[in-house]
């Protein structure tokens, strides 16, 4: 790969990161619920000092942490990941941080309550953006995020699919989420898990796959 297809592929890399964090802030200011993977975070987030944006950075750091004990146990070099490791860290902080500016800017253009309505048209425009901006990634085809790092790093250990580590890791931090939300308030509600919630996890991936093949101009854009 040449330096100038490198350089447009980290680009749209770094685009689809910012456009990730966008995403998962307008669905979860709709407070009908947050992406799976970002469940969790949202709890502590609620019950904590820090921001959902601060939750998330110390959350995919531990997660980077994991992938370096995994790699340490498994048969694979570590030579084969530490690029892919160190360029984690930038990525996870645009990441983090984007999620706190675009809440910012939320919270100053939209009211205090929202409706119902309102709620859903955040939830799906959301939805819509973390799709493309997934799509971006795939095209881009340089790094990850570390929470797919980590099921990449982690399904060969236990001679999984991707696929299938990738569905139980979101099942396992949305139960996660319901059982601290549930210790946090005395056992009076669940936080951050709602429809809003089972509607991401339901139409994400269906919708990167459809956009996915349209982006095909783009990609080779990359190569010229």
């Amino acid at each position: 790969m040449s330096k100038k297809e490198a350089s447009k592929r980290y680009f749209l890399f770094l685009l689809s990161v910012v456009l990730q964090g966008c995403a998962i802030a307008c669905i979860t200011f709709a407070d009908i619920g947050t992406t799976p993977v970002s469940s969790a975070n949202y709890v502590f987030s609620l019950h904590s000092d820090y921001t959902f944006g601060e939750t998330s950075l110390i959350f995919n750091i531990l997660l980077i942490v994991l992938q370096i004990m995994f790699i340490a146990i498994g048969p694979d070099s570590f030579k084969n990941h530490w690029i892919n490791i160190l360029v984690q860290i930038p990525f996870v902080v645009v990441f983090s941080y984007m999620i706190d500016a675009a809440t910012f800017f939320l919270r100053m253009m939209l009211p205090d309550t929202l409706t119902y309505l309102m709620s859903w048209w955040l939830v799906i425009g959301g939805t819509l953006l973390l799709s493309f901006s997934i799509s971006l990634s795939v095209i881009a085809n340089v790094a990850m995020l570390s929470g797919e790092y980590f099921v990449k790093v982690f399904h060969p250990l236990i001679h999984r699919s991707f696929s299938f580590v990738k569905t139980f890791f979101d099942i396992f931090l949305v139960a996660t989420a319901c059982i601290t939300s549930f210790i946090f308030t005395d056992f009076s509600c669940v936080e951050g898990v709602r429809e809003g919630t089972l509607y991401g996890a339901l139409l994400t991936g269906p919708t990167v796959h459809l956009i996915v093949p349209r982006l095909q101009k783009l990609k080779d854009c990359l190569t010229r």
